[in-house]
């Protein structure tokens, strides 16, 4: 009977820290652990134990209730403590704090994005994604970059399938290309597309906050936009072929003249100082980069260059940039942050933002906080750069989208640069037939002069 009080104090305390077993315990009669030797004593103790629920247990049912209670409040206490602490999350590091992709700030673009997802698709490729597409006609069309859907060949890979929002899944086919944007235009087989709201009516300005829209209730970044749209193709720009002192501010100096180049052929040298271009007066090195550019190849052009001895009119007819100058070597630094796009410049229309996008994460809508869709991401460039066809772009290349193909306006261009180009080639003929006349003139004088003999 002396370590009853022992045993019972032990279970007492056994049954507080678990609710679980106090109430198995109150089912069963209490069993004593194994290892403890009072349980080899329980048969000598068989006989005064109908004496038990007189006296001894009524006494101490009160305190082992109350006890119980007591002990079970404390772990109850301790149980909800983790609770506690999941309802109010530790302040995260500064350096997420202030990070303008934490979930609230990605969770207060939803409202923005919920019309723009349910036009917005996933690309995907033997169970991976390849990049995101806007639907674009109600007849089954879609956009998205053609250089993530074709492989290094440039031939349309197989087995890419358009996921929907609703969680509908299509194979796709290739219905056209854009070159220049580096678009694809896309067939699924299904009627009633929702197509996606370009709105051309806004154009940002650099400061300007933007999301990139998934078909998913969150955008896949945010940032701000860096640069207004402008022209990144250099293929349909004149070159001249001069190295300028950029030093200068108050004008342009000549300090190198590429061989065979259109500047050498119409004799600019190093140390001429440009002052005009087909009678635009050029005073700083940003001005005659603008007037060049502006310029379409095989075009022939008025310089007039001052000299020592006085200034000089020069006729320079441009030409295409040469292959392998379309663009700067590649920073080493922005391979160091994640993959880049494989096709990342040339586009005639982009603007540049400060999102960090993969590359399957192009080819989806660029919204603004009210929800417009001002452009298309089309390329990451960069470490922290990004391109993005402006919508008014998109909405005149998709005039013909319902017919399953692109409008080209690049054709326009192109045919003014032939034009340029049967000029010119005709001002060579003359030129060839001036010089040939010439030559039969000095080959015939010779020959007049022995015959006087």
């Amino acid at each position: 009977m002396k370590n009853q009080p022992i045993l019972a104090a032990t279970l007492l305390l056994s049954m507080a820290l678990s609710p679980a077993l106090l109430r198995a315990d109150n089912e069963k009669p209490a069993v004593p652990p194994p290892a403890e030797e009072p349980k080899q004593e329980a048969p000598k103790k068989e006989g005064p134990k109908t004496e038990e629920p007189k006296t001894e247990e009524p006494k101490k049912e009160e305190p082992k209730q109350e006890e119980s209670k007591k002990l079970q409040k404390i772990a109850e206490q301790k149980s909800e403590q983790p609770e506690k602490e999941k309802e109010e999350p530790k302040a995260p590091p500064a350096h997420e704090k202030f990070s303008r992709e934490t979930a609230e700030i990605l969770k207060s673009w939803e409202p923005a994005l919920e019309e723009v997802r349910r036009a917005t698709v996933k690309l995907t490729r033997e169970g991976k994604d390849i990049a995101l597409g806007c639907a674009v006609h109600e007849n089954g069309y879609l956009i998205t970059k053609a250089s993530e859907v074709h492989d290094k060949k440039g031939v349309f890979l197989t087995g890419i399938e358009a996921s929907f929002p609703e969680g509908l899944r299509l194979p796709v086919k290739l219905a056209d290309i854009h070159r220049p944007y580096d678009l694809a235009l896309l067939k699924v087989d299904a009627r009633g597309l929702r197509p996606m709201p370009w709105d051309e009516s806004i154009t940002p300005e650099p400061g300007t906050f933007l999301a990139a829209a998934t078909p998913m209730r969150l955008p896949a970044a945010v940032g701000v936009l860096s640069v207004m749209p402008r022209n990144l193709d250099d293929s349909h720009k004149g070159w001249l072929g001069v190295n300028l002192d950029k030093a200068g501010e108050k004008e342009v100096k000549i300090t190198m003249v590429s061989a065979d180049s259109p500047a050498s052929k119409a004799g600019i040298v190093s140390d001429d100082i440009i002052k005009s271009i087909d009678g635009k007066a050029v005073t700083t090195v940003e001005e005659f980069i603008q007037t060049v550019s502006s310029l379409k190849p095989y075009q022939t052009v008025k310089i007039v260059v001052k000299r020592e001895k006085g200034d000089r009119e020069l006729d320079a007819t441009l030409v295409p940039r040469p292959q392998g100058m379309n663009g700067i070597a590649e920073d080493p630094r922005n391979m160091m942050s994640g993959t880049l796009s494989k096709n990342r410049r040339g586009y005639p229309d982009a603007m540049q933002h400060d999102m960090v996008l993969e590359p399957s994460e192009v080819g989806g809508p660029l919204v603004n906080l009210d929800g417009k869709v001002v452009g298309m991401n089309i390329a990451r460039s960069g470490r922290i750069e990004c391109f993005a066809i402006p919508s008014k772009t998109i909405k005149g290349l998709l005039s013909k989208a319902g017919e399953g193909r692109f409008f080209h306006p690049e054709l326009d261009s192109l045919r003014e640069e032939r034009k340029n180009a049967e000029a010119a080639l005709n001002r060579v003929k003359k030129d060839l037939e001036s010089l040939n006349k010439h030559i039969q003139e000095v080959e015939g004088a010779p020959a007049s002069t022995e015959e006087k003999k």
